[in-house]
């Protein structure tokens, strides 16, 4: 009972204590670092990402060596049943640490182990609970849905301290999973009343009320806002909660004015000045629930305004605003706020490639409408006599000055109110005042350090600094001097004078036949082409009908008048109005009774037989594909003639191009095979076998180049030892310091690995090597911890040093070669990590 005693006091209150209070302090530095995006639905449980983990290294060391002692020395395992208590929460701690060192399978063992050995102690569940962390951190879902199904069993016997987090790794696992929203929103709701600790509940209450906005369950989404709200947040957890309350407002309850004036409040609140973007963003979400769209127009266009850090809320405005002139529709500005979204959205938010796809549908429509607007005002000034027409001229220059002079007035004012801004009150003026002295407002300190380095540079703080850096002032301008081209600023000069210059203008109005003709022929093409985006890509059926009629009643000797007759006969079909579908059929019948058009609308079994003769010319190439198979190239080229000649204007016409090519480089010649891949390429330049037919022919040259080079002695072996080495060109008296600072990086970060450093010389170069390392991955992980340690890349970089990764194999092949720059070349190929 002594022994015992001792045991469990020495491990407590010496190396499980120290170890403990490390991780709580690395658990706290976690915490601060990462930094929330409440823009999306916040991670239940934060772990460090590669960088953060890399710094945790001689911590996590520590607590796994202390940890390790505390198991070593103090265990007393008798009759299967562990005797000191604080032997599994040691096991705990390494799990915990080898997870946070991103060493999964480690901490995978360790998990196991604590659930497995100690069964009589509650304290096993924790060790599950991570397991199933572990499981899904590295997407192992079938392990992880096996534990959470043996925790679901033994439910009972969970401890209450751990059925919280128990439940809130399921929600976890329901939402990386599969993002079952509704499966998490259950967990979670077992979660919150089951958690002590105040932060986890805050996070999870916060999470849970962004997965019931999400499911636009406002009322209950609005209320635990509230809830988090009166948990007392951080700061940003109480601002993103108050702002998430706003957008989720119900409007069943009628208690907009309140929150209204609380945001409204908030904007005038100095602490909220870059966060006014997300204001303006809730009170227009606000102002849309109550169908007042103007005015959320007008908070859409002070949010993005306003948004100059948050780009992410800068993207959301713009979407939302373009979402709003989508639904107008008002497909030119909506375009516009696509294309500005797609320049501030990351492209793993959810929302991006919605955006993009719309931007890149609404570019084409925009971009024929504009031709349509511009060959239209333009035809409409040829059509008047020359006195009238250069009267429109003269007045559009003169708006067009105005506007410029009003912009360059915007500008001046923005200037001179920004310099006033920056202008400090006299020092004696403190008290309420204080933020509005020059030093005292950040904003103006950093404008302020902006416009010094613009006009100085960045210079030392020293006695005399604008003396001592005059001439390289001097030089500085001169060098900005002597950038200036004079045969651009002549090109910019001729371009400003001929935008007040009517002729400029005058040249581009048709005015004759021929040039009628042409815009008219721009017009036709567009309008058939904007009819069948509206069609196709939007479905908005009555500005597809308005395009297509305006070219069968303005065009109707054009090339688009019976393809728009007959897509009004199909959009006519599909919106159930018979007699308009009726009486397109009948004038495509009578006026074009031979054409394709015609023969859909009579022979409902058209495109079936189009389709059977398509089935023929398929089966016809799987039959020479075959040929191709067995080899038989002679009668691969016979057949694909056949093909030809048979089915001259099949769909497969580029394929068969592309196997007799092939077949043609078994049977012929290099340079008849490049003559034929040459052939595809440039005949089917818009289909997918063009860049199969492009990529041989990149091969064929780049290996003709390839016989030229000398080859590489150099073979890839991941799995062989690997050594780490620094390479340097200086041969400086602080060459042994950098050494010391290898040692010293290896020791902190690395104290579990017992890696060595050796010193050899290759050539002129000081060789230091950092061995050895089982295998490429432990090696690589090493090199991006060194590459990612400031200090030690700092020295290196004055030791001219560069680094690398060489298996052991490979490094004798080096030193008999000498050939370092051969095995750069080979690691950057082979090692892209």
């Amino acid at each position: 009972m002594l022994s015992r005693a001792f045991h469990n006091t020495t491990s407590r209150y010496n190396g499980y204590f120290n170890a403990r209070e490390i991780m709580r302090a690395n658990d706290r530095n976690l915490q601060n670092s990462v930094q929330d995006d409440y823009s999306t639905i916040l991670p239940l449980f934060v772990y460090p990402n590669e960088q953060l983990s890399q710094g945790m290294f001689p911590d996590m060391d520590k607590i796994i060596e202390k940890c390790s002692e505390v198991i070593e020395r103090h265990s007393i395992y008798k009759k299967k049943k562990e005797n000191i208590k604080w032997i599994d929460d040691s096991y705990f701690l390494i799990g915990k640490a080898r997870l946070y060192k991103q060493e999964y399978s480690l901490a995978e063992e360790t998990f196991v182990y604590v659930y497995q050995a100690f069964k009589t102690d509650p304290n096993r569940y924790q060790g599950l609970n991570w397991l199933i962390k572990t499981y899904i951190e590295t997407e192992q879902w079938v392990e992880a849905e096996s534990f959470l199904d043996l925790g679901e069993e033994n439910y009972r016997k969970i401890p209450e301290e751990f059925r919280g987090e128990y439940n809130a790794i399921y929600a976890d696992y329901h939402l990386k999973k599969d993002n079952d929203q509704v499966k998490a929103i259950e967990f979670l709701e077992k979660a919150i009343p089951l958690t002590e600790d105040k932060k986890k509940r805050r996070r999870y209450t916060y999470i849970l009320a962004q997965l019931y906005q999400a499911k636009r369950e406002f009322s209950r989404a609005t209320d635990l806002y509230g809830q988090v709200i009166k948990m007392n947040p951080d700061y940003v957890m109480r601002f993103n909660a108050k702002i998430s309350r706003a957008i989720a407002y119900d409007v069943t309850t009628n208690n907009s004015d309140d929150i209204k004036k609380e945001l409204k409040k908030m904007l005038k609140d100095k602490k909220n000045e870059d966060y006014r973007d997300q204001i303006y963003y809730a009170l227009a979400e606000l102002v849309l629930k109550e169908d007042n769209e103007p005015l959320a127009v007008d908070y859409l266009r002070k949010s993005t305004k306003f948004s100059v850090s948050n780009t992410k809320q800068k993207a959301l405005s713009y979407f939302k605003l373009a979402e709003l002139y989508f639904a107008r529709p008002n497909y030119v500005l909506a375009q516009a706020h696509y294309d500005s979204t797609l320049q501030f959205l990351p492209k793993e938010h959810p929302d991006y490639y919605e955006a993009e796809s719309k931007n890149n549908n609404l570019q084409d429509l925009v971009s024929n409408l504009k031709v349509i607007m511009l060959q239209d005002s333009l035809l409409a000034l040829g059509e008047m006599n020359e006195k009238d027409r250069k009267k429109v001229i003269n007045k559009l220059i003169k708006e067009k000055k105005q506007e410029e002079e009003k912009r360059e007035l915007a500008k001046l004012r923005a200037l001179e109110e920004e310099q006033s801004q920056a202008n400090f009150s006299p020092i004696g003026n403190t008290g309420n005042n204080r933020g509005q002295w020059y030093f005292y407002n950040q904003t103006n300190m950093a404008l302020g350090l902006s416009e010094f380095k613009q006009r100085w540079g960045d210079i030392a703080l020293e006695d005399n600094w604008n003396r001592s850096k005059k001439s390289t002032v001097r030089a500085l301008a001169s060098q900005e001097e002597e950038k200036i081209d004079p045969e651009q600023l002549r090109q910019d000069s001729i371009a400003k004078a001929e935008k007040y210059n009517p002729e400029f203008y005058l040249k581009e109005i048709p005015v004759s036949f021929d040039d009628q003709l042409i815009a008219h022929g721009k017009i036709v093409e567009a309008l058939f082409n904007v009819g069948t985006i509206f069609k196709e890509s939007f479905l908005d059926y009555p500005s597809a009908i308005k395009s297509f009629t305006r070219v069968t009643s303005e065009y109707d000797t054009s090339a688009f008048n019976l393809p728009a007759h007959y897509q009004l006969y199909r959009i006519y079909s599909i919106t159930d109005e018979p007699e308009s579908a009726e009486k397109e059929k009948s004038w495509i019948l009578e006026n074009h009774p031979f054409s394709e058009y015609a023969y859909l609308i009579k022979n409902p079994n058209y495109n079936k037989e189009s389709k059977e003769t398509k089935q023929k010319v398929e089966e016809f190439y799987q039959a020479t594909y075959k040929l191709f198979q067995y080899q038989l190239y002679a009668d691969v080229i016979t057949s694909c003639n056949r093909a030809e000649s048979a089915f001259s204007k099949n769909h497969l016409k580029p394929q068969f191009a592309f196997m007799k090519a092939k077949a043609i480089g078994h049977t012929e010649d290099r340079e008849t095979f490049k003559k034929e891949l040459q052939y595809v390429v440039k005949e089917f330049s818009e289909d997918p076998v063009k860049q199969k037919a492009q990529d041989i022919l990149d091969y064929m040259n780049q290996k003709q180049s390839d016989n030229n080079k000398p080859q590489t002695p150099y073979k890839l072996n991941k799995g062989d030892k690997h050594i780490f080495i620094f390479s340097c060109t200086n041969s400086s008296k602080n060459i042994n310091e950098f050494k010391n600072k290898i040692s010293d990086f290896n020791t902190r970060f690395f104290r579990e690995t017992k890696l060595s450093i050796a010193s050899s010389a290759l050539g002129k170069k000081q060789l230091f090597l950092v061995r050895t390392f089982d295998n490429a991955e432990l090696a690589m992980r090493y090199y991006k911890a060194a590459r990612n340690n400031k200090q030690l890349m700092l020295e290196a970089r004055k030791q001219g040093a560069e680094e690398y990764l060489i298996s052991a194999e490979n490094f004798r092949m080096l030193f008999r070669s000498k050939t370092e720059n051969q095995y750069k070349e080979f690691f950057e190929e082979n090692y892209p990590e």
